[in-house]
């Protein structure tokens, strides 16, 4: 159970929760919130199955950012109006953003240009990223000269190229999703189990399965990296010695963990036990539950009911040598004296040992002088009627 909260932890940490609906008492107090929540990956779909509306995203940004119309350096941006002649050659339409579209350097051909405006150039690309096509994140020297290397044209570069605001979410999240897997192997403090797998393999799959349609590189990326950082750690889990199954190293673990335990049980019930034991005495009791406790923690790292099972036994085994000592006590409280037991020896010899032999045997021993007690008479008349005493 504890796997599989950790797995649903590391997934939600991906996620996204969108309200749809809120919850308000009589004083009108949101105390509840209802809404769905996706993996964060799965944000550039959100236009597709109808959670986000690109074109009155458009409109809305443009009555933000533009509410008196395209300015000047809007229209030197799109390649209208007076800039139509800047228009990009062998482009598609719809793509023609990867020219003086990227954020960073046509931003410095606006600042060089002083017909142009640095705040219109931003406030325009305010208008262009909420659409579908997005911006380019790549200036368009690097467009072509990639196009030119893969043997292809920029309109079939452009979509791999430019992320809208969907894209561009998901993309923050995903790499910082998969730097903080990254950082953890690097550390060493990645611990390798089903909330980790989830957190590497499904989430890294889920990533790449989303990136692939939506033309998002970097999705991709962080997928195979994340898919990446569960290999290594699977590999470096495996490739540890094992003992049934449970790395040695959790077991030695465990088993420090239980030592430290009994010997604090142990010094307690030394230290404040009212009966009067010696020094010999006390460090065997503290060696007993010392090794008691690193065996039962070992036990249960392998396995819980192993564990358990081996508590039962260790139990059963200690009330059957008290009860051994406690029978041996009683007996050696009876008062049985030389002369009795001759008796019960030579009765036992007579009816299980052949009497010639131990007729043979008898003639070797001296006469034992017979004096019996009241209760060994009793004794001795139950184990032999007849028998008569001297």
């Amino acid at each position: 159970m504890a796997m599989f909260l950790e797995a649903i932890s590391n997934f939600g940490s991906a996620t996204i929760n969108i309200p749809l609906a809120l919850l308000v008492d009589s004083s009108h107090t949101v105390f509840s919130t209802i809404g769905v929540a996706i993996p964060a990956v799965s944000a550039p779909h959100l236009a597709s199955i109808g959670l986000f509306n690109h074109k009155a995203a458009e409109q809305v940004s443009k009555s933000i950012f533009e509410s008196a119309g395209k300015t000047l350096t809007g229209h030197w941006i799109d390649c209208t109006g007076p800039y139509q002649s800047l228009y990009p050659q062998d482009v598609s339409v719809g793509w023609h953003r990867i020219r003086n579209h990227h954020f960073l350097t046509d931003a410095l051909k606006v600042f060089q240009n002083p017909d142009l405006s640095v705040v219109d150039f931003y406030k325009h690309l305010g208008t262009d990223i909420v659409t579908k096509n997005g911006l380019p994140i790549l200036p368009e020297e690097c467009v072509r000269n990639l196009a030119s290397l893969l043997g292809t044209t920029p309109t079939k570069i452009a979509p791999w190229i430019s992320f809208n605001v969907l894209d561009t979410g998901a993309s923050i999240l995903a790499v910082s999703h998969t730097g903080s897997n990254i950082v953890s192997v690097m550390s060493g403090t990645a611990q390798w189990g089903v909330g980790y797998a989830t957190n590497t393999f499904g989430v890294g799959v889920l990533k790449i399965a989303a990136g692939m349609p939506t033309h998002n590189p970097i999705l991709i990326g962080c997928g195979a990296a994340d898919i990446a950082c569960g290999a290594v750690t699977a590999h470096q889990y495996y490739s540890q010695p094992f003992f049934c199954g449970v790395p040695v190293a959790e077991i030695l673990q465990s088993a420090t963990i239980g030592a430290s335990l009994g010997a604090v049980l142990g010094l307690a019930e030394v230290l404040f036990s009212k009966e009067p034991k010696t020094n010999i005495t006390k460090l065997q009791l503290l060696g007993q539950r010392i090794s008691t406790s690193t065996l039962l923690s070992s036990m249960s790292a392998i396995s819980v009911p192993l564990g358990i099972t081996t508590s039962f036994a260790l139990t059963g085994f200690s009330l059957a040598k008290h009860a051994s000592d406690s029978v041996n006590q009683s007996v050696k409280a009876i008062p049985i004296k030389a002369g009795l037991a001759h008796e019960i020896d030579q009765f036992i010899a007579n009816k299980y040992v052949d009497s010639a032999v131990m007729q043979k045997m008898m003639d070797h021993l001296q006469p034992c002088q017979k004096e019996h007690s009241a209760l060994e008479e009793v004794m001795l008349s139950a184990l032999r009627p007849g028998l008569k005493l001297n």
